[in-house]
């Protein structure tokens, strides 16, 4: 008996980003600190994330940007 393969949720996002784009992905314990860590790394507007989450307790933000 086989398992199915499925792609995972990173793997389908990465298929539909454009070729001159990337994904700058940031995680702290809070919501601001991810924000912070963004604003470090030179993000201009760390409010026009493309994607959030909160898995565990802890926060991700990610941003498309270009390559």
């Amino acid at each position: 008996m086989t398992t199915p393969i499925h792609k995972s949720l990173i793997d389908e996002q990465i298929e539909e980003l454009p070729e001159d784009r990337m994904i700058l992905a940031f995680t702290h314990e809070k919501w601001l600190g991810a924000l912070s860590l963004a604003h470090d790394a030179g993000i201009p507007n760390v409010h026009a994330y493309s994607r959030r989450a909160c898995l565990c307790g802890e926060w991700t933000v990610a941003y498309e940007v270009k390559a």
